[in-house]
């Protein structure tokens, strides 16, 4: 005869750790996931406007252009 095999069934407390445990992974991979999407769009929009991401500090600069030199008018 055999013996019967006891199920397994977690404990009401274990699956609401196992849940609260998930539940944590997700948040923390979204606010993970938000933060360096954010970062990547602030680097695209900043190159994407003809500017320069400055890593060091974090920040979009632009350059103005240099006025264009021509030579002075040789008429009187």
């Amino acid at each position: 005869m055999r013996r019967a095999r006891p199920s397994r069934t977690h404990s009401p407390a274990r699956r609401i750790l196992l849940r609260g445990l998930v539940l944590a992974l997700l948040v923390s991979a979204g606010l993970y996931g938000y933060a360096w999407y954010r970062d990547w769009q602030l680097r695209d929009s900043c190159t994407g406007n003809a500017g320069e991401w400055n890593a060091e500090l974090e920040q979009c600069t632009f350059r103005l252009p240099l006025p264009e030199q021509t030579a002075p008018d040789p008429t009187p």
